[in-house]
């Protein structure tokens, strides 16, 4: 029995799964550091597979182990610029989270995030854990996909990056400070109210130690104000996702 394998299709897959696996390790969705390295490996060469057969790119004909670690560099640049739209979206979370930590007092509670590996707000953490949800039920891990396979016709696995927009890769790193403000808004609204009035306490009660009162004052206010934004906060994560959505059409596709 004789088994024929196509050296460039196998290239090409390859190559896709590297584009892949750098989309897919840098967005939180998919590379969590519980799953293990041998299942992300696997996952990456289906996908890739998946993709050169579903797109019909022609095969890549590399004739050295040079051209090969070349044109591996270049898809991780690819893939690391379609992560890029996700994580800019989950740091304008991390930006609104470290904000009303430091106006609410949670600033001295912050906790050890293990898939990063760094020391992560309390808010921060929350906000990011509910825009994941919303991430996944719009359906983002799908478009992460679809872009994927859209990038595959439009830079074949092995071309140069030199059609590449990196212009839109710079405009986007703007939605992480305007959206990570939008959801810190309104509790931040609420946080000054409260400093306003223990300044008036403290100038009208001297003898009120207003510093101890602050604490627990500013607290309740803030997950008060966090509570009562919930409702808003649902149209500006729609609207920084959709954002994400529309950078990784103009990215994947060139238009």
């Amino acid at each position: 029995m004789t088994v024929s394998m196509n050296l460039a299709w196998l290239t090409t897959v390859i190559l896709m799964s590297v584009r892949v696996a750098a989309a897919t390790a840098m967005a939180a969705v998919f590379g969590p550091s519980q799953i293990p390295g041998p299942v992300r490996v696997v996952i990456a060469l289906l996908l890739g597979a998946l993709i050169v057969s579903v797109t019909g790119v022609s095969p890549v004909a590399v004739d050295s182990l040079d051209q090969l670690l070349a044109a591996s560099i270049g898809e991780v640049v690819i893939g690391a610029a379609l992560a890029g739209g996700f994580l800019i979206a989950l740091a304008a979370t991390d930006i609104a989270g470290r904000v009303l930590d430091t106006q609410a007092g949670f600033g001295i509670a912050a906790i050890f995030n293990p898939t990063t590996g760094s020391i992560a707000s309390l808010l921060g953490t929350l906000l990011g854990m509910t825009a994941l949800c919303l991430f996944l039920g719009m359906n983002g891990h799908y478009v992460l996909i679809r872009a994927l396979a859209d990038s595959a016709r439009t830079f074949p696995p092995g071309t140069a990056l030199m059609s590449m927009d990196w212009q839109a890769a710079i405009e986007q790193g703007a939605v992480m400070f305007a959206y990570g403000l939008a959801l810190a808004a309104p509790v931040m609204g609420a946080l000054l109210l409260a400093d306003v009035a223990m300044g008036v306490m403290a100038r009208s009660l001297p003898q009120l130690n207003v510093f101890v009162m602050g604490f627990p004052l500013k607290i309740m206010m803030g997950l008060a104000g966090l509570a009562i934004s919930v409702r808003l906060s649902g149209v500006i994560f729609k609207a920084l996702f959709d954002s994400t959505f529309h950078y990784w059409a103009h990215v994947a596709t060139g238009q």
